[in-house]
């Protein structure tokens, strides 16, 4: 198999990961405002916008600019980055 086609769908695999896990916060943050917390919703879409920055530094195989956007994040917010993505910019994490 050639690996750089590998690295590809590996890669895809990933992206897709991270929109599912976007997708779901963003949920969230639609639960909270349906319910009237403001405050939270607005957090939920800040935090849905550093993991697409984080996201679109991953696409681009920008891994510092990715690594910088996930140490700035709070832990629960990274915590929704998928453990493979993590990994491939923090490997020796």
């Amino acid at each position: 198999m050639d690996a750089k086609k590998t690295n590809k769908r590996t890669l895809r695999c990933c992206l897709n990961r991270m929109d599912l896990a976007i997708g779901q916060w963003r949920l969230q943050g639609e639960r909270a405002a349906k319910n009237g917390d403001a405050e939270l919703a607005e957090q939920y879409a800040a935090d849905v916008a550093d993991l697409k920055a984080f996201r679109d530094a991953f696409a681009a195989e920008d891994f510092e600019t990715a690594g910088r956007l996930a140490d700035a994040m709070d832990t629960i917010v990274r915590d929704q980055i998928p453990l493979q993505v993590y990994h491939a910019v923090f490997p020796n994490r």
